[in-house]
């Protein structure tokens, strides 16, 4: 007579935890390949416009609409995912993004342009998905360490893409071969979502996690970090309302001002680099990547350059004028090889200003104000991100280095308001009292 085993706890969960690992391997494969097609047209767009017969002003307005419609679509989209599973969400946004990059290619006119940048406005939320697909299968104590991982596989496409688009954009079909195959490229991520991850096994761990989203928005769109835009009308206004502006309002300002900076100068990057230098679209690409890997390297020395400072207010008063400084040498810079110098410290000083000045509105406004004021940041800073190509446009009229000057001015001020209403809560007491 047989005997039956005992039924072991561990090896019956074992196949579900396999499953789980290999779609969070898809799911990190998906965003290297997003990321790829994203990087691969993202800098050559606006040169594009501008080949097109379009005005700076035009070429901003242009680059405006895709942020605007982000700003808007992205709650709609968020709800929306939150009713269906995420894969189906998640394969429409990654089709319809593929046909928005596919068709800035088709014809070569402005008109075209504008309609292809439409659809990527109001469809390209992929990155935000994934993150809350993964949010949805992965335990929360795996799911920080599961997000590092995802961000640094889409990192490593966003430094191929440019590499691979500038080659593509000196070849015979140049623009429109490059929009063709970050278009495909798309498709075959959404065809490899669709494929390879099993739609039972989607749609049951997302229904099984709906009441836990409802009660709980930490795993909805809109508190997973992206480089998609992510607003809330509604949220900012009650932020607007709860916030604290008679004594916070100078370090809000300080933040926004150093922000904005930093966000108009890379808007309108590639496009000096076009009018001033004559940059081909293989330099854009190897430039884009130079940046890209520099700023990856930069969070390897930010614990080293962050333990040495005792304050925080201190750290971000130094890094917004080494801001201003780097800012200038590349706004004069008078060859390709300076602006490769200089756009090393400028990359080390947006990675270190985020985390400075995140301590430092802790360290102002304690723990329980700190959400309400992140919230407030990070809704100014999605407008910001939507009218900074407008702005840089509208600059560039007067000017090449218009928009270079304007994120130097916004860097100094930011500076100057530091120096006047010191941010360390010890130094501010002495001074203003």
């Amino acid at each position: 007579m047989s005997r039956s085993r005992p039924k072991n706890k561990n090896t019956e969960s074992d196949p579900s935890s396999i499953c789980i690992t290999k779609m969070s391997h898809i799911l990190y494969l998906s965003g290297f390949v997003d990321f790829l097609g994203v990087s691969m047209i993202m800098p050559l767009v606006l040169p594009q416009a501008r080949e097109l017969g379009a005005s700076p002003t035009l070429a901003g307005a242009i680059g405006s609409v895709y942020g605007g419609l982000q700003l808007f679509s992205s709650p709609i989209i968020g709800k929306w995912s939150d009713t269906v599973s995420r894969q189906f969400s998640l394969v429409v946004c990654l089709l319809m993004s593929g046909l928005g990059y596919a068709s800035l290619g088709i014809y070569s006119s402005l008109a075209v342009l504008f309609v292809g940048r439409l659809v990527l406005g109001c469809f390209k939320h992929s990155q935000t998905i994934t993150k809350a697909f993964l949010a949805d299968v992965l335990p929360k104590e795996s799911l920080t360490g599961a997000l590092g991982s995802f961000n640094s596989f889409s990192s490593i496409g966003f430094i191929l893409g440019p590499i691979i688009g500038g080659h593509l954009a000196e070849t015979r079909g140049g623009f429109t071969l490059v929009a063709f195959v970050a278009g495909a490229i798309f498709v075959c991520n959404a065809v490899l979502v669709w494929w390879a991850i099993p739609t039972n096994f989607s749609a049951s761990h997302h229904h099984s996690s709906s009441k836990m989203i409802k009660e709980d928005s930490s795993t909805s769109l809109k508190k997973l970090g992206s480089d998609e835009i992510d607003f809330s009308f509604s949220k900012m206004v009650k932020s607007f309302r709860e916030f604290d502006w008679i004594e916070l309002w100078d370090l809000f300002l300080i933040k926004f001002l150093a922000g904005f900076s930093v966000i108009i100068f890379r808007t309108n990057f590639t496009m000096v680099l076009k009018l001033k230098f004559d940059a081909s679209p293989k330099t854009l690409g190897y430039l884009t990547s130079y940046s890209g890997v520099v700023a990856t390297l930069s969070g390897f020395i930010l614990g080293k350059v962050t333990q040495k400072y005792k304050s925080n207010a201190k750290l971000f008063l130094h890094v917004t004028v080494l801001q201003v400084i780097t800012l200038m040498c590349l706004t004069w810079s008078s060859s390709l090889h300076l602006l490769l110098i200089f756009l090393m410290p400028l990359s080390l000083v947006t990675c270190i200003s985020r985390v400075s000045s995140t301590t430092l509105t802790i360290s102002r406004c304690g723990d329980s104000a700190v959400g309400s004021i992140m919230g407030l940041s990070q809704s100014v800073m999605s407008i910001a991100r939507m009218i900074a190509p407008f702005i840089a446009g509208l600059a560039q009229e007067f000017s090449i280095d218009g928009a270079s000057y304007i994120s130097i001015l916004a860097a100094a001020f930011s500076v100057i308001l530091m120096l006047f209403r010191p941010q360390c809560p010890q130094v501010r007491k002495e001074k203003l009292s």
